[in-house]
């Protein structure tokens, strides 16, 4: 059923997903984002209950329930129930500091993803790029994850690539994930007017070529068992390499929430966050806006971005579709 809903819904230009800033309070302090020094005013359980099923009446099939740090909420499998309640797939994306058994256990139980940020192996480089000593916790949580058995939605280690990394950490990272039993992505270094990405001169891309051989090595990874995420794999590349991007799917494919459960159409508008009913009145103006900004500032956050481009590719994706659907069986459904 959600599937059909997300379908009819991208047909129609209406957003399938929604990132929910959960809350915006974090136990890290990463230089590459500026989401943590807000205050953050966060809605209780029930009142995300009822904003669950307004986005169900909107027709949002997935949700990335984020921040901040969710698991900083003791309520965060409440949080969760109510939207599988929905038919709207959440995925939970954390630094896995507070990922501990109890927690990890009770998300293995739900058709919920987890997505747990890792960027380095090494302690020096975790505490340089996320503001806190907490590699060993990390690993520990993710350690244990491995032994938890079944996990009913799919589990990944993702990975920001900055100037810091090189590609032999990506292959020790990704061979770390593949003894654990979970999936592994990485993602660019996005900033752009700072409201959510922050730049930062000693994260900052300095050898463009050197990260793009990065992505296009889980592009061709990707290639053999998760063909869809090799498409998004090569937007990466142009994007690294400044070709034009296409139109930003903001809005037209995606939304943010904030704690307080108002909205925006991007991450890099959520200072300007405001009731549904805004949005929906003066949606040619956001568009226009998301233009603009898309032209002065490509940004590759993800969320709308991936969504474009698979769409962008429906008959690519309907050429490989045995292809895929072998992938899917194989490994599961990486959505």
């Amino acid at each position: 059923m959600r599937l059909v809903t997300a379908a009819k819904s991208l047909l129609l230009k209406r957003p399938i997903l929604v990132i929910f800033d959960v809350t915006r309070l974090c136990n890290q302090r990463c230089r590459f984002c500026n989401i943590w020094r807000g205050e953050s005013r966060d809605m209780a359980a029930g009142e995300i209950v009822r904003q669950a099923e307004f986005l169900k009446k909107l027709g949002i099939g997935y949700v990335f329930l984020q921040g901040g740090e969710p698991t900083l909420r003791p309520d965060l499998p409440e949080i969760v129930d109510a939207f599988i309640g929905r038919e709207i797939k959440p995925t939970v994306i954390t630094n896995g500091i507070l990922l501990k058994d109890g927690l990890a256990r009770k998300l293995a139980e739900k058709r919920c993803n987890v997505a747990i940020s890792l960027d380095t192996l090494d302690a020096a480089s975790f505490k340089l790029i996320r503001g806190v000593d907490s590699l060993d916790l990390v690993m520990a949580n993710l350690e244990n994850i491995a032994g938890i058995k079944p996990r009913r939605g799919n589990w990944a280690v993702t990975t920001t690539v900055t100037n810091l990394s090189t590609l032999e950490e990506i292959k020790r990272l990704e061979a770390l994930a593949g003894r654990l039993g979970l999936m592994y992505a990485i993602r660019p270094y996005v900033h752009v007017a700072g409201a959510a990405g922050r730049r930062d001169d000693c994260l900052l891309y300095r050898d463009i070529e050197r990260v793009v051989e990065i992505f296009a090595y889980m592009r061709d990874r990707a290639r053999k068992n998760n063909y869809l995420a090799s498409l998004v794999y090569e937007g990466h590349i142009d994007w690294l390499r400044g070709k034009p991007m296409p139109g930003c799917d903001a809005l037209a494919r995606s939304l943010v929430m904030s704690p307080q459960g108002l909205f925006s159409p991007c991450l890099e508008f959520t200072s300007e966050s405001v009731p549904w009913e805004e949005i929906r009145g003066r949606r040619a103006a956001w568009l226009e806006r998301c233009r603009i900004c898309n032209r002065e500032h490509p940004c590759f956050y993800n969320c709308a971005r991936e969504i474009g481009i698979l769409w962008r590719n429906k008959w690519r994706i309907a050429l490989t579709l045995p292809l895929i659907l072998g992938q899917l069986a194989r490994h599961r459904n990486f959505f």
